[in-house]
């Protein structure tokens, strides 16, 4: 939905004349910027006060500061999260390099944001259970994924035992994690990063893909 200008007055006829929807679209799109600024540890008070909002109003859309966060989770998290990525790592009629490259590609594309990377910190520090929701997804749908294409690769048959399996995807969440850290080096240490994204992404991934390949295990 396109992001509504409001005037920044208290009241105005357009801001009264908002539909429901529109004014509680209005209020998430705005704690997912005071969410990246400030974190989720406010209070009520100054949520509202953020929001521009009453805080009688505030409640009457949302009647818990939760509430609002979950909503914020999904616009920031879920709805970025494109499922047609995971299908095109799992296309064997092209090579697999080529796929994990498109793949980081579409994901630091999505990611690579000051709010996303701001809000998923602030997150982990204040409310982990979103983290939490988000990383297991990627865990299931992408990390193993990942592992299942690599020892087709290898022509690998035999099952991965339970300790082999933790192994192999500790090393992926920091393959993974090294493509957000770009976004903490940006939006939270305020240092440049490298401007051709997709040069760097296919560096990461050929030296990551010949390691693994290597690797007969």
């Amino acid at each position: 939905m396109a992001k509504i200008s409001v005037s920044n007055k208290a009241t105005t006829p357009s801001r009264k004349n908002l539909a429901a929807a529109d004014r509680q679209q209005q209020m998430v799109e705005r704690a997912i910027t005071l969410f990246a600024q400030k974190g989720f540890a406010l209070t009520t008070r100054e949520l509202a006060e953020g929001l521009q909002v009453t805080q009688p109003l505030l409640y009457r859309y949302f009647p818990s500061k939760q509430l609002l966060i979950e909503q914020v989770y999904q616009q920031v998290f879920m709805n970025r999260w494109e499922p047609e990525l995971e299908q095109q790592l799992k296309d064997r009629t092209r090579p697999l390099r080529e796929r994990l490259i498109d793949y980081f590609i579409g994901y630091t594309r999505t990611i690579l944001s000051n709010e996303w990377v701001r809000i998923f910190l602030y997150a982990g520090l204040q409310d982990p259970e979103l983290n939490q929701r988000y990383l297991k997804q990627l865990h299931e749908t992408v990390f193993l994924t990942i592992i299942e294409e690599l020892r087709h690769q290898k022509q690998l048959t035999a099952p991965l035992d339970k300790h082999a399996l933790s192994l192999e995807i500790e090393v992926l969440w920091g393959f993974h994690s090294s493509f957000f850290y770009l976004g903490v080096r940006k939006w939270v240490y305020q240092m440049p990063v490298p401007e051709d994204l997709p040069e760097l992404i296919t560096l990461r991934v050929n030296a990551f893909l010949d390691g693994a390949l290597h690797n007969k295990a």
